[in-house]
């Protein structure tokens, strides 16, 4: 009887576990900067969720997680496992309790302009972590960022759990000005973090002009001695971030037969003892 036991455990055990492997992912992201015009950005958050992950809105005061991705050069308080504490889940400002399981791509040092930096990362359940959000700080700024309002943007698998997206263009036009903090060269990342003048504004387009006809990437420009952006438009492409699903390791080809003669044999014992 015991030995029935173990073998009917053993073979079950090995299904679960087949079942499990079969239903998670690993991908592969890589970052690429593309610019062209000398920005950096500082590494990037990949949030993976259920859709319901609303990071911000244009025109709508900054939560404090995203005014931590805009002002600071270094992801502040990522855990071991690469998820996001308690002033990262803010960022999710509709407060509905959704929670993206996220990572940091180029954790530790930001992203030079022709740089790229790639990050694997599991993927516990494809069916219901379907899409993706990125944001991080675009570098030199004060309180400017990357990042996509819109939750469902970025869907990566479909229902069933299927890749069908293996490449993201970011364009300009998804590069915002948090609102958060006043431009001022002296109070610029590279000198004083999140000490800076407090802007008390909103989340704007880097694109929106002020009341001199500039545009907050022209301002930039200026202020940290950038070359020429003025051909810069909202559809030019600034970063791409390449999805690749890794390739699960596979089972040995004698693995199916294995867990057939275990379930045999178990049949068989059971037999046995029904026929004693």
């Amino acid at each position: 009887m015991k030995l029935k036991h173990s073998l009917w455990v053993s073979a079950g055990a090995a299904a679960l576990l087949t079942a499990s492997a079969a239903s998670a992912t690993t991908l592969s992201i890589t970052f690429e900067n593309v610019n062209g015009a000398g920005f950096l950005v500082t590494p990037v958050y990949a949030g993976f969720h259920d859709g319901g992950f609303d990071a911000f809105d244009a025109g709508s005061a900054a939560s404090e997680g995203v005014e931590q991705v805009a002002e600071l050069p270094i992801p502040p308080n990522l855990d071991g496992r690469g998820n996001l504490r308690a002033a990262e889940r803010r960022a999710n400002q509709d407060g509905d309790g959704v929670d993206s399981q996220g990572t940091f791509i180029a954790n530790g040092g930001p992203i030079a302009d022709g740089g790229s930096a790639t990050v694997e990362v599991d993927i516990a359940d494809p069916t219901v972590n379907r899409y993706a959000s990125f944001l991080a700080m675009v570098v030199p700024s004060n309180d400017t960022f990357f990042g996509n309002y819109n939750p469902l943007a970025y869907e990566l698998f479909d229902a069933m759990g299927n890749l069908t997206t293996s490449m993201i263009e970011i364009t300009a036009g998804s590069i915002y000005d948090a609102g958060t903090e006043i431009n001022d060269f002296a109070t610029s990342t590279q000198a004083m973090i999140l000490e800076g003048a407090d802007e008390g504004g909103v989340i704007t387009s880097i694109f929106d002009e002020d009341s001199a006809g500039n545009n907050g990437l022209e301002n930039l420009a200026t202020l940290f001695g950038l070359g020429d952006v003025s051909s810069i438009t909202r559809d030019t492409v600034f970063f791409r971030i390449g999805v690749e699903e890794v390739a699960p390791v596979p089972l040995p080809a004698s693995a199916p037969l294995l867990l057939g003669a275990l379930g045999l044999a178990g049949w068989g014992v059971r037999r046995r003892q029904k026929q004693a």
